[in-house]
């Protein structure tokens, strides 16, 4: 990753810059006369490279927004588990002469093992649904409600998208903060040909040549 060529705060960056090319306006005959290359355009670029550095996420915002999506990952997992009791539930009201061999086949023994990690309670999930499948009959005869298995299926899904979101967000936080970077390393870049041109526009003139520094 591209490191910052500057070292100060990026928010003060583009306020000193805002101002820096201020000036540059107000002496932007002087600097089209020393090269015509620094002329409205290149302010008008200068612009454009402010306002891209503005509307770019800073890594706080990134950083937050992967938090919320930890925190609906883990109420997901929370609603998983709730969906797995209301199971448990008709499988022992079921099965009465036998709970441990059946709680074990379900899976429902092996509750701390898919706590450990998100991918585990998606399998754990996963296995449970098909198993219940196997025993729709019996679990049908004691009255279990309709909507038990397909809120199983809901909320396991749901914690699998929780899951790939956190993912992505965990990706994706690095490209934002590569091209956050690389813009305000171009933002900089405006600042110094600006600056260098000054010290020869300017030339034994030390007060307007203070006006071009960051």
């Amino acid at each position: 990753m591209r490191n910052r060529l500057y070292n100060i705060d990026d928010a003060l960056l583009i306020q000193r810059l805002r101002t820096i090319r201020l000036h540059f306006i107000k002496y932007l005959t002087q600097f089209s006369n020393f090269d015509p290359d620094l002329n409205a355009t290149f302010a008008a670029d200068w612009m454009q490279s402010i306002e891209a550095c503005e509307q770019h996420p800073t890594d706080e915002t990134t950083l937050k927004q992967q938090e919320h999506h930890t925190w609906e990952l883990e109420n997901a997992i929370k609603e998983g588990f709730s969906a797995a009791n209301d199971l448990e539930f008709y499988v022992l009201k079921a099965f009465p002469d036998d709970k441990e061999s059946y709680l074990e086949e379900f899976g429902f023994n092996e509750r701390k093992k898919a706590r450990y990690r998100t991918l585990n309670l998606l399998i754990w999930l996963e296995v449970m649904k098909k198993v219940a499948a196997d025993y729709t009959t019996e679990l049908n005869a004691v009255n279990m409600p309709a909507t038990i298995l397909p809120n199983l299926e809901s909320k396991q899904q749901n914690a699998v998208q929780k899951e790939i979101q956190q993912e992505y967000d965990k990706r994706i936080r690095k490209r934002l903060l590569r091209q956050r970077i690389k813009k305000f390393n171009k933002l900089y870049s405006f600042f110094t040909t600006v600056y260098n041109a000054a010290q020869n526009v300017f030339e034994g003139e030390e007060e307007e040549k203070g006006l071009f520094n960051l």
